[in-house]
């Protein structure tokens, strides 16, 4: 009997010791969780910087490697950041950033990584692509969708944040928008290469070659093409009182030099402004004062190349279309400015051609008729017998009889209050 009873001792001993064992086994599984757990607020994340990207980098382009906490008052938790950003020269480039990283911080995620790519092309052009991924718990496991962009483009040697439409003209990216039925605020700089750049037009993703499109750059590279040939004018906004009466005084088939300048001298005493719609080839013929106009703040429309009488004889839409694009890539040439107007000669109309072209056609609503009557008196009497608030009133700069009756014009206009606008100011203003 006591042999039997020692051994069962035994045995209890031993399922005791076993059960304790199992016990420690739990309590250490437990406790590694946490541990596990904890450690993503200094490692996790960090680990994702253990193989960092490969990086071109510009000499004033340095890194910032961050991995921090801090505590969110509102809730008393701590939240959990890592960072890994370029850190920027350029100060307005910083700010954008700084407040990128600052928008996504006050999301007040559970853990953040903020994460960038760039590409370089002609050691002058950089882009970058900062990434910030959210998280709704400390495991990073979960991560909030969607992710959250920033996108930063730098010319170098200019050191300046530049954009899309420091690379390619205004007419290129109503094209791009008139092409995929968007507005042109859904077109989009993506990357700048060696190739190309890479835009967003409506959310897709467009290939835009310089060989291909060798007419619709602006950059100043040596391996990007361009049709510029002078510097570009750059034309301030100014304020325009919509409660005041306003005319839009506008001048066919010039520029007219000697004529035009004593218009831009009238409009220049009294603030005015005024829209010339122009032939291509005396645009060639006379650069300065093209340049001179756009210089003053007044508007520069198409009137076509030549003013061909094709225009009421069966030009094609193929034609139009050419002879109008011979005529912007003239006046891109001289001003860096693209042209948004048309007016076409002797107010032909060409069918579908408004729902071909970028730029807006353009009639007018009062006809001095100084073209025909040639007699400075006969325009003045004319203007102002049907001229009203908002009305868009047609002239020609080329008539010498015609520039004395504006001079006139201008200082009557003024005297009853009206302000002198351009076509695209009137536009805007009115609603037309």
């Amino acid at each position: 009997m006591k042999m039997v009873k020692r051994r069962r001792r035994v045995r209890v001993g031993r399922l005791l010791l076993l059960i304790l064992g199992c016990l420690l086994c739990v309590l250490l599984l437990i406790g590694g969780a946490f541990a596990i757990k904890n450690l993503f607020k200094k490692d996790i994340i960090a680990a994702e910087f253990a193989n960092p990207k490969m990086e071109v980098k510009l000499e004033d382009d340095s890194i910032d490697n961050q991995v921090y906490e801090e505590k969110d008052d509102a809730s008393d938790e701590m939240l959990i950041y890592a960072l890994h950003l370029p850190v920027f020269s350029n100060s307005s480039a910083q700010q954008e950033l700084d407040a990128f990283v600052e928008e996504i911080k006050a999301e007040k995620a559970k853990a953040t990584h903020i994460d960038y790519e760039s590409n370089s092309a002609f050691s002058q052009y950089k882009s970058y692509v900062i990434t910030a991924t959210t998280y709704a718990d400390m495991d990073g496991l979960n991560p909030i969708e969607p992710q959250t962009t920033k996108q930063l483009y730098i010319s170098f040697d200019q050191d300046e944040l530049i954009d899309i439409e420091d690379c390619i003209r205004m007419k290129a990216i109503r094209q791009l928008a008139k092409d995929h039925g968007c507005e042109t605020e859904n077109v989009l700089l993506k990357k700048i290469t060696e190739n190309g750049l890479v835009l967003s037009v409506n959310g897709e993703d467009v290939n835009f070659g310089y060989d291909e499109n060798n007419t619709s750059f602006v950059m100043d590279n040596k391996n990007i093409p361009s049709i510029l040939k002078y510097d570009k004018i750059e034309v301030k906004d100014r304020e325009i009182d919509p409660n005041k009466p306003m005319v839009a005084f506008t001048f066919d088939d010039g520029p007219a030099p000697g004529n035009t300048e004593r218009i831009l001298k009238a409009l220049e005493k009294v603030g005015g402004r005024a829209t010339f719609f122009e032939l291509g080839y005396l645009m060639e013929t006379y650069p300065d004062t093209v340049r001179e106009v756009v210089e003053s703040g007044s508007e520069v429309g198409s009137h076509s190349y030549d003013h061909t009488y094709d225009w009421m004889n069966g030009m094609t839409l193929e034609e139009a279309v050419a002879d109008l694009d011979k005529v912007d890539d003239i006046f891109f040439s001289l001003t860096g400015q693209d042209i948004s107007l048309f007016r076409p000669p002797f107010g032909a109309s060409i069918k579908s051609l408004s729902d071909t072209i970028t730029e807006k056609i353009v009639y007018w609503d009062v006809d001095t008729r100084d073209w025909e009557s040639k007699n400075t008196e006969k325009v003045i009497e004319m203007c102002k017998k049907y001229t009203y608030d908002g009305a868009i009133v047609l002239f020609h700069d080329i008539h010498a009889t015609t520039i004395p009756a504006v001079e006139q014009l201008i200082e009557y206009y003024d005297s009853q209050g009206y302000q002198f606008v351009t076509v695209s100011e009137l536009y805007a203003i009115k609603g037309k």
